[in-house]
């Protein structure tokens, strides 16, 4: 399980590098990824690889620049739910505006088969089958925008 996270890691180490590419690499072919309305487009759930990279390049096109960076991972067998802090620098802009947010991330075979993800940590426990916050929770260092 050790290996979810370090997954998640590589994912958003990517995110900000500003090369998602590997994300292929990372989800299953039918991967499916919700947020509702935490997206712009509010569109509710993408499926499909290209599908979700397509969305995710989007939105990493309507910055100049950006980072996500995870805090804390919890895990429960197959599901991870990680709290997340997200930055970006609009067009323009010289100073990063910032979103906290969790993600629950589904694993079949060490692939991302569904993300979801949520304003609150608490609803991406429960996704995950967790509830409520339990003690702990690997944490994770936190970065800044450059």
């Amino acid at each position: 399980m050790a290996g979810h996270i370090d997954v998640v890691r590589r994912a958003c180490q990517a995110w900000c590098d500003g090369d998602i590419s590997i994300y292929r690499e990372m989800y299953a072919r039918d991967v499916v990824a919700e947020a509702g309305g935490l997206w712009p487009e509010d569109k509710g759930s993408v499926r499909g690889v290209e599908a979700v990279m397509c969305h995710f390049e989007s939105i990493m096109r309507a910055f100049e620049r950006n980072e996500l960076v995870p805090t804390r991972f919890f895990e429960n067998g197959d599901a991870l739910a990680v709290e997340l802090i997200w930055r970006g620098v609009p067009p323009g802009g010289d100073r990063p505006v910032e979103q906290r947010l969790a993600c629950a991330y589904r694993f079949r075979d060490e692939l991302i088969t569904h993300t979801t993800w949520y304003p609150e940590l608490g609803e991406a426990l429960e996704a995950v089958g967790l509830g409520r916050l339990p003690p702990g929770g690997a944490e994770a260092e936190g970065g800044r925008i450059r």
